[in-house]
């Protein structure tokens, strides 16, 4: 067996067991705490939230988004909505006008301004105390303002996330990120919340404390995942991002490989430059466990990244090899099947390996569905096919790092 092959193998199996032991033993220890929540004691406990919206090219989901805000159960007096249109070339305009109450402001830009612009001029429209962002293509759920607010009685909070699920998953690929979302955006966030290393505020849904927003700068609109770089300048200031996973957002997601492909280098190039830009957070210990769990992560990522490179490598090596071979046997392949010809000891080592990488992948999505309350035979095709989203976890990364290398243009669309 190849030396270097060996080493690698043995490290990022040792770094992905170790990670899924520590996140196991986490939600094990809280087990009986993941879904309690702080309450609202009383009505004047009820401060004024914004939810922003911003919206381009939703004329699909934009009515429904709408409704599910009129839909949550908070004071009227104390709730106020702004959606606000970017550019959008559809009916997104006319379905929101036609629909806007007295509760509802619209801003209707005629331009493309881009996500965090559009989220920063809803927060200077905005009179809420609170400020909750939401994506036009998600719907949430009645009690999603009454189960996050009271978590801001805590000062050092700045902000609140909560569960994401996937709306209508209706092939094979979103039937596999449904379960990702599950795990995901969801119990894993709520493990790195007990650690005050939370990375990313999902976009859609999560809620904000204005005087934080405002202090930390807003959003930046030169980032192309604004929910995740707002989350780093979160924790360079100080604040706690919790979560609530007793309530939930769902959302939409893309259904074909190329649409998931360009989501995925969007927030994987956008999360390397966002690495970039605060990397004086890296190994700061005053930034606490953030400051070890994101280089871990992005070290687990590269050497997988690595491994899965070398591993076609040697693949193809060993093919070529093969092949001339047998061209010299006139390719007669059955005169080389015997048991004689197996490397016993490269083949125990490698199947353990990948026997328990595979066996621990299962373990931890079982133990998720369980402890998240979603029944596995509800998504048996998802669960079947989730392992295999690490595969294309590492052709997202690949293409990802190309492009930051590049320094190729990632946008929206």
């Amino acid at each position: 067996m190849n030396l270097v092959y060996s080493v690698i193998v043995s490290l990022v199996w040792f770094l992905s067991i170790y990670f899924n032991v520590v996140f196991l033993l986490a939600l094990f220890s809280q087990k009986g705490e993941l879904f309690k929540s702080p309450k609202l004691k009383n009505n004047q406990e009820f401060p004024k939230v914004s939810i922003i919206v911003p919206a381009y090219n939703e004329e699909d989901t934009i009515e429904q988004n709408i409704t599910s805000l009129n839909k949550v159960d908070y004071p009227k007096d104390k709730l106020e909505i702004i959606i606000v249109n970017d550019g959008s070339k559809d009916n997104t305009s006319k379905i929101v006008n036609r629909l806007k109450g007295k509760n509802i402001a619209f801003i209707d830009n005629k331009n493309n301004r881009g996500k965090a612009a559009c989220l920063n001029q809803g927060v200077e429209e905005s009179t809420g105390e609170f400020i909750a962002c939401m994506d036009a293509d998600s719907e949430v759920q009645s009690d999603i303002l009454k189960k996050t607010i009271p978590y801001f009685r805590n000062k050092k909070i700045g902000a609140v996330t909560v569960t994401v699920e996937v709306k209508d998953s209706k092939n094979f690929l979103q039937k596999i990120i449904a379960i990702e979302y599950i795990i995901g955006l969801s119990l894993f966030l709520k493990v790195l919340s007990y650690f005050s290393a939370v990375h990313v505020t999902p976009g859609p849904f999560s809620i904000y404390r204005k005087e934080v927003l405002e202090k930390i700068g807003r959003f930046d609109p030169e980032s192309i995942v604004e929910d995740l770089e707002i989350a780093y300048r979160l924790q360079k200031g100080g604040y706690k991002i919790a979560c609530c996973i007793a309530t939930k957002v769902v959302t939409i997601t893309p259904k074909t490989f190329k649409s998931l492909h360009r989501q995925r280098k969007r927030w994987y190039s956008g999360a390397i430059y966002t690495v970039m830009k605060h990397r004086n957070m890296i190994l700061n210990s005053e930034m606490g466990y953030f400051s070890y769990i994101v280089p871990y992560s992005f070290l687990l990522i590269f050497l997988g990244l690595f491994l899965f490179a070398f591993s076609i490598y040697l693949g193809l090596s060993h093919l070529i090899k093969s092949i001339s071979f047998f061209s010299l046997t006139n390719f007669n392949f059955l005169s080389y099947m015997t048991l004689k010809k197996f490397d016993y000891l490269t083949l125990s080592t490698l199947s353990f390996f990948g026997i328990t990488a595979i066996a621990a992948t299962i373990l931890s999505m079982y133990i998720c569905m369980k402890m998240s309350n979603n029944k596995i035979r509800n998504n048996l095709l998802g669960a079947i096919g989730f392992p295999f989203i690490f595969f294309l976890y590492q052709i997202f990364w690949a293409s990802s790092i190309l492009a930051v290398i590049l320094r190729k243009k990632v946008g929206w669309k």
